[in-house]
Formats: structure tokens, sequence, C-alpha cells
């Protein structure tokens, strides 16, 4: 069967399980199996921008729902966006000073600056986002492209219950397996790679191609 939606990973682990008295607990599983993969995988695919609007006076932003962990961020001005620096919590500084920021931190669950803003600047912040399928949101690129490392990371969780040792380090084994060759083939995608071209006066001038951030 298709493994595409929240509904149906919970349907395919049941199948899996073959065990009707855990049936009710799948979702618990589901949860845990996020929490699981937001800690080891660091796909492209849960990569995202989000736009943020400073207030007035202010030092932080609130962070978007769903931020596991930041990329990059641009201070945005008319049609140009300028990348501003990060720099460890302790090291921003609290100037009451206002005006443009320059450098960035995560503090707690806000994004935080080295000074006041003296005006609503406009941000773009790339981020991770955390895995976290429900009702309302019953799908994401990773269950999308990788339904089976969904899979196998929500059988892992029901190990404890299987009371079957053998089976239990089958679906890790396959789980670690998937991780691996996420993680292998994001790291490939992140490479530089170079353009090939049949134009010798473009290849001559070294036209390359870098993918990722």
């Amino acid at each position: 069967m298709a493994i595409t939606t929240y509904a149906e990973l919970q349907a395919a682990a049941a199948n899996w399980l073959v065990r009707g008295d855990l049936t009710a607990r799948i979702p618990e599983f589901i949860t845990l199996a996020e929490s699981r993969l937001n800690r080891v995988l660091r796909a492209r695919l849960a990569e995202t921008e989000a736009v943020l609007t400073a207030t007035v006076g202010a030092r932080t932003i609130p962070l978007p729902a769903g931020f596991a962990e930041p990329l990059a961020l641009w201070i945005v001005g008319g049609a140009e966006r300028e990348p501003l620096r990060f720099i460890e919590p302790g090291l921003l500084g609290a100037s009451s000073l206002r005006g443009e920021p320059r450098c960035w931190s995560i503090d707690g669950a806000n994004l935080a600056f080295e000074r006041p803003c003296d005006q609503a600047y406009g941000f773009v912040l790339r981020m991770l986002v955390k895995f976290a399928l429900s009702d309302a949101a019953p799908t994401n690129g990773l269950l999308s492209d990788y339904p089976d490392a969904y899979l196998f990371a929500t059988l892992c969780e029901a190990g404890p219950f299987l009371r079957d040792d053998a089976l239990a380090g089958a679906y890790e084994a396959r789980l670690s397996r998937a991780i691996d060759e996420i993680n292998a083939k994001d790291a490939r995608a992140r490479a530089a790679r170079t353009l090939v071209t049949d134009t010798p006066p473009r290849a001559a001038a070294g036209f390359d191609i870098t993918r990722g951030i």
C-alpha cells in the first residue's frame, strides 16, 4: 500500500505489527519516531524559509512554528537581502541604542539581535523544520520521499512491546540503513558540482554550480 499520509502511515504500521492491542498506540509511536528523526536527520527536504518582521524597539522576534535549527538569516531591503552574522548568545551583548541589526543569535524561543530595531525591518530566516505529522498536517517532505524511514522509525518505537528481540533488531537495522542512505544522498546533493557543457567558451570560463547552502 502507498504510504503518503499520516493515516496511511498508521495503517501501514498496524499491518506490520499485526498486534491489535498496539493499534491505539501507533500515534504515540509516530511521535516518538519523529523525535528521533529530528535528532539524526538534517535533510535538505526539511529546509524552509520564513518571513519575519521586527517590532520597533524590540531586540527579539519569536521563532516560527515548527522551528528546529537555524541555517541563515537575511535582512531585507527593497529587492535586496543581506546576510547577517550569527554569533553565540553569550557574545551578542545588549546595547540599548536602536539601529539596524548586524548580528543575530537564538535565545530560547526567540531570534535575538545585538540591539533594538529602530524600524520594522523585514527578515528571511532559513531553517530546518521539525517532522511533525498530524491530522491537520498529514504529510511532509520526509514521508513523501522516504516513507520507509518513517515506517521503520515507528516500528522501532513499538519494539519494547513486541517482546521479540530479533524482530526489533531487524527494524533497527532497516531504520539505520535508511538514515545512512538519506544522509549520504543529502551530502552528495550539497557537494559542489561542475556543470558539464558542450559549449567550449562557457566551459573554459569555469562555470560551476554549487548546490546547497
